[in-house]
């Protein structure tokens, strides 16, 4: 049995946002829209369980948009910010009562931030995977980093074995000189979990229950803690300022770039386009530089978008050719031509090869 808990009952006020953080865009979806979207991706996980605190109410309204059919979609309320390891306990509220016979069970927990959009299923199964393997109490999912402020080390023993994981702000001379991090990601038995949980003390400087000191109660206790290693640290980025919501985006954007050229799609100057990640493009579609294709927008194959053009939630019919159309809405229908210079307003309907006179705004 596979579960999900994701911690997103954080305030981040370092983001200068007018909504809370997990709501904050990366290319047209939510952050926690993008880490829902990656777990429930994986194999066998049933329930995925979403710590909310801070605007608990509008982020419930943002799940309400990320329901997938297969895996259910639960919250915790975590009214007093008290740390991860807190929030993990509130969110176990959620979980089917497995205590009893658990071992048995082979019951494993994935605990993913929210403000860390660019995880993958693979990385997220592999996790899982090498969890079961090793017949680890926890598995951390780590990164190596030559310029580490900011995250929490990973401090090991002599043999290899993770001893503690040290958060930025408690650092020791030993733990400041390792440049593996965590990356707050984790995998855990939920048989040993509860126990350590309720372990936790606020001793650290910031007076909170840290979920990092879970990892030095289960391997003092002689539990197996493992670590999978990410081969790019950056899918493992958090989000907690704008030059880092910047970076995440960017990178974001590669991806989508690069997935599209994979599956056929030609775009004939990559790095100008904006293109987000509810967009679907057709193999044999071709994108010229300098466009945005933003929202739901749809583009069948064979149609060509031309060289500055915006496009909205809309949908471009196969073999249709745009020039410089800024369109919201609309809907363009098969081998239409519209362009250059045009404006389609919200509703706006082109039929199957009509043709749109330049200069023309269309209702």
């Amino acid at each position: 049995m596979r579960y999900a808990l994701v911690l997103a009952a954080g305030k981040g006020t370092r983001m200068r946002a007018d909504r809370p953080k997990p709501l904050v865009e990366v290319c047209g979806v939510s952050m926690v829209g993008h880490v829902i979207a990656a777990v429930a991706a994986v194999p066998a996980v049933s329930r995925i369980v979403v710590v909310v605190g801070h605007e608990a109410e509008a982020v419930e309204r943002e799940l309400g948009r990320h329901a997938t059919g297969t895996v259910e979609v639960v919250t915790a309320y975590q009214f007093d910010q008290r740390g991860t390891g807190d929030a993990v306990r509130v969110g176990l509220t959620r979980l089917p009562d497995l205590l009893p016979g658990v071992g048995a069970s082979g019951a494993e927990l994935l605990v993913v931030p929210a403000d860390t959009p660019l995880l993958t299923t693979a990385t997220l199964t592999r996790l899982f995977e090498l969890h079961a393997a090793e017949g680890n109490a926890a598995t951390v999912l780590t990164m190596e980093l030559d310029e580490p402020d900011g995250y929490g080390r990973v401090v090991r023993r002599r043999d290899g074995g993770v001893a503690r994981i040290v958060e930025q702000t408690d650092l020791d001379e030993r733990a400041a000189a390792t440049r593996e991090v965590n990356t707050g990601v984790y995998v855990f038995d939920l048989a040993v979990l509860p126990s350590a949980l309720r372990l936790l003390a606020p001793t650290n400087r910031q007076r909170e229950y840290y979920l990092t000191d879970s990892i030095e109660l289960l391997a003092q206790s002689g539990y197996r803690v493992g670590t999978v290693l990410l081969g790019d640290a950056t899918e493992a980025l958090g989000v907690n300022d704008r030059e880092q919501l910047a970076e995440v985006e960017s990178r974001m954007r590669e991806r989508i770039v690069r997935r599209l050229l994979a599956e056929g799609v030609t775009l004939s100057h990559p790095s100008s386009v904006q293109i987000e990640a509810r967009v679907r493009v057709a193999p044999g579609a071709v994108i010229e530089g300098h466009v945005a294709l933003l929202g739901s927008t749809t583009v069948e194959a064979g149609a060509l978008v031309g060289m500055g053009t915006r496009l909205v939630d809309t949908v471009v019919g196969a073999g249709a050719r745009l020039r410089h159309v800024d369109a919201e809405g609309a809907s363009i229908g098969e081998g239409a031509e519209v362009g250059p210079f045009c404006v389609l307003e919200p509703g706006a309907v082109v039929d199957a090869k009509e043709r749109i006179a330049p200069f023309t705004r269309l209702p």
